[in-house]
This record gives structure tokens, C-alpha cells and sequence, in this order.
């Protein structure tokens, strides 16, 4: 069949017009081979421009159309959608972007003319070898899973729990809340955090869509973006959660105590137990690590004690298989274990907290029920407040963990409420107050009577002593000068970290970390919750350092993303640019494998050559450029379509 090929130059008003001679591109054209049709439109993306090529493509029996006009980042889908009403297939077109690589950039009129000459010829040359690839949709679940009960995975949640949907919210603790659930405060309202939390938590507890999985974690994740099938260990609590109410009788009697990690270690718990009060679901938990009956001795205390018979020791853990269509991961951090610094004493020196042990201390549900005491019982007359612990350096973590400064100011806030007469120092290198509220709030709380600060060189100069009963913390300042101050508590703002289990998970989900822990993104400014796995979406502090509301946002926005793609009842439409591989020519080596972002590519056992996922594949040409025999063609990017772009340029200039 003898192609016919319709050339359209747009004149843009006068952004084109007055910058290139319109009709010598339109008389080139005309002579180029396969042409039928060259002529200028006024405006091609408006209503009669639209209508006018629509007409002329089935009038002329056009087989394949070159736009001459503005960027396709702008107008390739008004394209697309034209010759698809036309009856073409809506690939056998190309744009040669004569306005922002010719009229706006170049000021001689003539070296325009020259180069949209060269573009025009050059996708001609191009669109002769374009195939009419096919739009491929599939059947798909509306079904979500969310993985972290925390601030972003129950934003998440609720955003999506909506009619014919059914959302799974997977959490590895045994209530759900995240870290908020063990703060007093929140920063910048000052607002307490259970009031911040407990009516979400409420809510997601007894909403009919969603489905709460706690004490559950993740094994496998099978399928794709649509089809997900995620196989969750729930493990067995060994209390009844149907008839528990929390009433505690069992705790009473429970012989063994063990670390309570819900107050950081500071205090103890039992080995039956309820994280800490107010805990959602407010049900009891056998911890079987500990348990006298896991150890060999016969122990049924608790089982006896029990007034609603809710001990079953029998239970055992249960492997759910889910289908969803998409996932969204918001397993929150973990912070900087301060351990690795040893210049700052923790773990040595008594007196000395990380930011969570602080934020339980002053917690009125805490180990000191929020009575802010020294280990040997008494209340301390100074406390310091060090900045940017394992942060902003690169022996540890390069990044600003960006929460740190305002929580620390939040502290100071705390301290004063309940010590009024307390000096407080604040070591810090630099101040970071993102967001609109976070430089009223530091202007609230430094004012008369706030904490008196020091201005560190850096962070890494800091070294924390105990001398005489006192602590020290010797640094330097911005001068250069070596300083001292004394105090008799130190608590420390490590850095924001991705959690210890992100290793595994991101071998599960499919998706990628950073040197920090943190899941990576598609892309930071225009995909920020997508991951490079189709279908998987992360959320809040799984990502990076995030505040809360910044989280509740990141998890609503990720629900966004999945409500506009998966309808309940409507197909999946899937990316019509994609690798193939040659199995004939395929050599097996494997290179491809490691190289694709998105998992989508497999290794055949049995036939000995690789297999690309349609469904996973996203087209990004990083196979095709890495195969070493040429097995793997990108589609609509082939090694045809590109060397006659390239002679076209070259050919014209």
C-alpha cells in the first residue's frame, strides 16, 4: 500500500507565523515523498482547526499526519484524539515541535526557517516507519491495600473507602496510630495528639469499607498494577478481639515483666498487654516471645483471670491472600540510632534522650505519668536540647530531616509549662522552619522566658561529657571558638530514617530505597507519591521526613491517584508504548533484568531468553539501550523510526 502522508503547519497567531516563512515550509513539504497534503492551519488545537484536519484526513484518505506546531508535552493528546475520530490510529503521527525549538528560540528568521525545515523533514522520514500500536485495556480490582496504620496510611484509608470499594489497612503493631499515638502535643498548634488522632482512628475502626489487619504484616506481593495479589501474615494475638474490652484483669496477674519498647525501653510491661492507654483496637495482645507457656511451663494465669473467657492460646497465626489493585505504602521511620555517634554519650551517660524517650516522658500516659524527672528521681534545673543528632552530615544522613527544629521548640514549650523555673538550652547549626505556621510558632516560643541558644559550626563538632554528676556539651561555634554548657538532662533530635523492615519490604513491593531507607519516588516534582512500580503509591514519612499534615496530605493524594485510575466496573487502560523482546534473538544474559525500574522483566527458564510484562512495562527505553544482541525493540521508538528521524535533520541542514 502507498502511504499517504498530511503535513499541517501550524501558524500559532504570531508565534510561528512571525518567526519562520510558513510558505516555504509548506512548498517543501509538498515535495517530500508519500506527501499528498501540505498546507498551513491558523490555529491547529482550536475548534475549527480540529474539525478541519478531521475532515481532510478521511477526505484525503490520509494514512499518517505530521503537526508542525508547539511542544507534544502540550498537544499530543489533542492529536492523538483527532486522528482517533478520524478513524486513524492515533500512532501513525508525529510532531516536529517547530515552536519552542525554532520560533522561540532562534531570532534570524532564516536559520528558523532552515531548522523547522530540517524538523518537518525529519518526521516525515520518521512517521513512514511508525506502526499502529493498540491500546490495551484490562479487567482490574477497585480494591486497595494500605500498609501502616500511621497519620498517612489511615488518610490514605479514608480517602478511599468509598462505595464498591474495599480497603485493606495492614498494620505490624497491634494498635493502629502510628508514632503520633505516642506524642502529648503536636507542633505547631500545640494541640494534643489524641485529639488530633483518636477521631480519625474512630472512625477507620468502624468504617464497613475498611477492613483493619493489625499485628499483620506483608510476605508476598504477586501481579500487577490492577491485579495485586499480597499474601499478609496475620499473627495470632491469642485473645478474642471480638469479645476482649481491655478491662486489664489479665496484666494483673501475668508473672512475667519484660522492656516496654511502647515508652522506648524506659520502663516495663507485661508479656499480656495492651500497647499503652488508649490504644485502638483497645484489646489485649499475648506476647509470645515472652510468654511462660511459649518456654515450656505450664502458665494459664491470665486464661484464669479473664472475667469474658477471651484467652485462646490455641489460636494460631492465619495467612490471608488479597486481591487488590493498587497498594499504598506509608510504613512511616524509624529515627537515627544515636549509638553510632558516640560523641553525644547516649547509651553511656545517664540523663541523655532521643526525641521519642523525651516525647514519652512528657507523656501524661507515659513511664512518669508526664512528670519530667532525672533517673536519680529528681526534677533537673537545666536541660539541653541538641539539633541535627546523625543529620545533615555525610558520615550518617545528608538530608534535613526538616521536623526536628520545631519539635524541639515544642519541648522547650513542654518543659517550661511543666517547669517553669528550668533553664533551657538549644544547640543548634541551623534553623529549618518549613511551612506557613512553623516561624510564628518559633517567634511564640523564643520570645521572654524561651530557651537561650547556641549557634554550633556544625553538628559533628558537638561531644557530650559527664563530669563531677554534670553533663557537659562541649562544641564550636560559628567563630570557631571552643564552648561549653553544662546541664543536668540532654535530649537529643536524631535524624528522620527509613524504617529497619524497608530493606525487605522494598524487595516485596518491588520499589526502591534510598541511602537513607526512605522508598524512592517516580518522580520528586511531577510523580511525588508514585514509586517506580506501577500501582504502588507511597505516602508520608515511608517517603522522607514529613510533618503531619504534610503526611495526611501525602496519603490523600495517593488515594487520588488510585480513585482517577481504578473505577469499580471500568478496565484498566494500559501504556501502548512498551519494549518486546526477540525470543529468537535473545542471548539470556540477563543485563535488562537488572536495569528495569519496574520490575517487568522476567527470565524464562524453560526457553532460556527474557519475557517483558506489557502490563509492568512503562517504556522507557533503558532495555533496549542495555541489550547487548539487539533482542529487545522499543516500541515506537525502533531503531528504524529513529536513524530516519536522524537523517532527516541531517539531511536538510
Amino acid at each position: 500500500m502507498v502511504e499517504r502522508v498530511g503535513v499541517y503547519i501550524c501558524e500559532c497567531g504570531p508565534n510561528i507565523s512571525e518567526a519562520v516563512d510558513i510558505n516555504e515550509l509548506v512548498t517543501f513539504a509538498q515535495g517530500l515523498e508519500n506527501v499528498v497534503l501540505a498546507k498551513p492551519v491558523g490555529l491547529l488545537c482550536s475548534v475549527d482547526g480540529k474539525a478541519l484536519i478531521s475532515e481532510e484526513i478521511k477526505k484525503q484518505k490520509l494514512t499518517r499526519v505530521v503537526f508542525a506546531a508547539c511542544s507534544p508535552k502540550e498537544h499530543e493528546i489533542t492529536f492523538k484524539e483527532i486522528l482517533t475520530g478520524a478513524g486513524l490510529n492515533p500512532f501513525l503521527m508525529q510532531i516536529a515541535n517547530i515552536r519552542e525549538q525554532c520560533a522561540w528560540v532562534i531570532k534570524d528568521k532564516t536559520l528558523a526557517t532552515d531548522k523547522a525545515r530540517a524538523m518537518i523533514n525529519a518526521a516525515v522520514g520518521r512517521v513512514m516507519h511508525h506502526e499502529p500500536l493498540e491500546v490495551k485495556e484490562i479487567e482490574c480490582q477497585a480494591d486497595v491495600l494500605v500498609v501502616g496504620a500511621g497519620m498517612a496510611g489511615i488518610s490514605a484509608a479514608l480517602t478511599l473507602a468509598q462505595r464498591n470499594r474495599k480497603v485493606y489497612l495492614v498494620e505490624k503493631l497491634p494498635s493502629i496510630g502510628g508514632k503520633v499515638a505516642l506524642y502529648e502535643h503536636v507542633f505547631p498548634t500545640l494541640k494534643c495528639a489524641s485529639c488530633v488522632l483518636d477521631p480519625v482512628a474512630d472512625e477507620v475502626l468502624h468504617h464497613e469499607q475498611i477492613e483493619i489487619l493489625t499485628y499483620s504484616a506483608v510476605e508476598e506481593v504477586l501481579g500487577f498494577y490492577g491485579n495485586f495479589v499480597v499474601k499478609v501474615n496475620r499473627k495470632a494475638r491469642f485473645v478474642d478481639t471480638a469479645t476482649c474490652i481491655g478491662c486489664e484483669a489479665c496484666f494483673e496477674v501475668c508473672p512475667v515483666k519484660v522492656s516496654n519498647e511502647y515508652n522506648e525501653g524506659l520502663d516495663e510491661r507485661r508479656a499480656i498487654y495492651i500497647p499503652y492507654p488508649g490504644a485502638l483496637p483497645n484489646v489485649a495482645v499475648i506476647d509470645k516471645e515472652h510468654c511462660l507457656r511459649w518456654r515450656g511451663e505450664d502458665c494459664n494465669a491470665c486464661q484464669e483471670a479473664c472475667p469474658f473467657s477471651c484467652i485462646k492460646y490455641e489460636e494460631a497465626n492465619r495467612v490471608m491472600e488479597l486481591k487488590v489493585g493498587a497498594i499504598v505504602v506509608a510504613t512511616g521511620f524509624d529515627i537515627f540510632d544515636s549509638t553510632r555517634a558516640p560523641q553525644y554519650g547516649y547509651g553511656k551517660i545517664e540523663d541523655v534522650y532521643t526525641s521519642l524517650e523525651f516525647e514519652r516522658l512528657l507523656n501524661s500516659t507515659g513511664p512518669t505519668e508526664g512528670k519530667i524527672v532525672l533517673k536519680n528521681g529528681r526534677s533537673p534545673q537545666s536541660i539541653a536540647l541538641v539539633h541535627c543528632v546523625g543529620s545533615r552530615t555525610s558520615k550518617f544522613n545528608e538530608h534535613c530531616s526538616g521536623i526536628c527544629c520545631t519539635y524541639l521548640l515544642k519541648f522547650a514549650h513542654q518543659v517550661k509549662k511543666k517547669l517553669p523555673g528550668v533553664s533551657i538550652a538549644e544547640l543548634y547549626s541551623d534553623f529549618c522552619l518549613p511551612g506557613k505556621e512553623a516561624q510564628r510558632f518559633f517567634g511564640d516560643i523564643s520570645g521572654e522566658n524561651g530557651p537561650e541558644f547556641f549557634h554550633m559550626k556544625d553538628s559533628s563538632s558537638t561531644e557530650i561529657v559527664q563530669e563531677n554528676g554534670r553533663i557537659l556539651i562541649k562544641y564550636t561555634d560559628v567563630h570557631g571558638e571552643s564552648k561549653t554548657v553544662t546541664s543536668d538532662m540532654v535530649v537529643l533530635g536524631p535524624a528522620v530514617e527509613g524504617t529497619k523492615e524497608a530493606p525487605a519490604l522494598a524487595e516485596i513491593f518491588g520499589i526502591s530505597l534510598d541511602e537513607s531507607g526512605f522508598f524512592v519516588e517516580e518522580n520528586p516534582s511531577l510523580a511525588p507519591v508514585s514509586s517506580v512500580r506501577a500501582g504502588v503509591f507511597l505516602a508520608g514519612c515511608a517517603q522522607g521526613p514529613k510533618d503531619i499534615h504534610t503526611s495526611v496530605a501525602d496519603g490523600q493524594a495517593a488515594a487520588g491517584k488510585i480513585l482517577s485510575s481504578l473505577v469499580p466496573g471500568e478496565k484498566l487502560v494500559l501504556e501502548a508504548i512498551t519494549a518486546e523482546a526477540d525470543s529468537d534473538v535473545c542471548s539470556g544474559c540477563k543485563i535488562c533484568i537488572s536495569l528495569c525500574p519496574y520490575k517487568a522483566i522476567t527470565y524464562d527458564d524453560m526457553e532460556k531468553h527474557a519475557t517483558i510484562n506489557g502490563i509492568l512495562c512503562r517504556g522507557c527505553g533503558i532495555c533496549p539501550a542495555a541489550c547487548p544482541s539487539g533482542a529487545i525493540k522499543a516500541n515506537h521508538y525502533t531503531d528504524l523510526e529513529i536513524s530516519a528521524e536522524i537523517k532527516g535533520l541531517v539531511g536538510t541542514l
